[in-house]
């Protein structure tokens, strides 16, 4: 008579990979593009803000703080722009040329949280 537990091992490891497999949709969203872009200058005035993600995030555990050449961190304001509700996006008066950070989080539904940061640059308008 064979031993029933002798599959068990087998079972378990196929389990296991069947939930590897899985796991892509309980992914964190990821950043697909960001405006303005990684070191990209841009002009002094009033700055259009937008991220893309590869998944639909929940508002409320997604933020944005821009902090610039102050230091001082400003939590912005910024609400899904699509349908899908994989796009934030938010204008932000940016009078001080100077380096800037945008510092992210976004959370998914039903997944867990991602982070990062796009540095760019504020420049005085040509002629200033």
């Amino acid at each position: 008579m064979r031993n029933p537990f002798l599959f068990l091992p087998a079972f378990l490891v196929g389990g296991m990979l069947c939930l590897g497999l899985a796991r892509p949709a309980w992914a964190s969203p990821g950043l697909v593009h960001a405006t303005p872009a990684a070191g990209q200058n841009v002009n002094a005035g009033t700055v259009s803000i937008r991220l893309d993600f590869n998944a639909v995030i929940d508002p409320f555990h997604t933020r944005l703080v821009l902090l610039g050449p102050s230091g001082v961190p400003q939590l912005l304001l910024a609400s899904p722009k699509d349908d899908e509700q994989q796009e934030i996006a938010v204008d932000v008066p940016l009078g001080t040329p100077g380096d800037y950070v945008l510092q992210w989080r976004a959370g998914g539904r039903a997944s867990g949280v991602s982070h990062g940061s796009v540095p760019f640059h504020v420049v005085a308008p040509a002629g200033h």
